[in-house]
């Protein structure tokens, strides 16, 4: 399968198991789009269960398993969505 790079804003997180491995899922929206995404890795968790719905972008890189979710094997934070916002509005954009 191939290897995906995502940019988007994390919304809807959720864990789906605890124990005996952490299973998390989120949907990261890209413009109109929206993908299912899950994470298994223990780091990774714990910096998605940290962020607001809808209020960080972030960098993603995975692949896809055979149901269409992407399986997060990295993760980048960005930027929060409401200080771009801000931004744009002082510049008067």
């Amino acid at each position: 399968m191939a290897k995906e790079n995502l940019i988007g804003v994390v919304d809807k997180i959720k864990c789906l198991s605890m124990y005996p491995n952490i299973l998390l899922r989120f949907t990261l929206v890209i413009g109109s789009d929206k993908v299912n995404c899950l994470v298994t890795d223990k780091a990774i968790c714990h910096q998605l269960l940290f962020l607001e719905n809808g209020k960080k972008e972030v960098a993603l890189f995975g692949q896809y398993n055979q149901k269409q979710q992407l399986i997060v094997q990295k993760l980048a934070l960005r930027h929060s969505v409401s200080m771009e916002s801000s931004l744009l509005k002082e510049c008067g954009a």
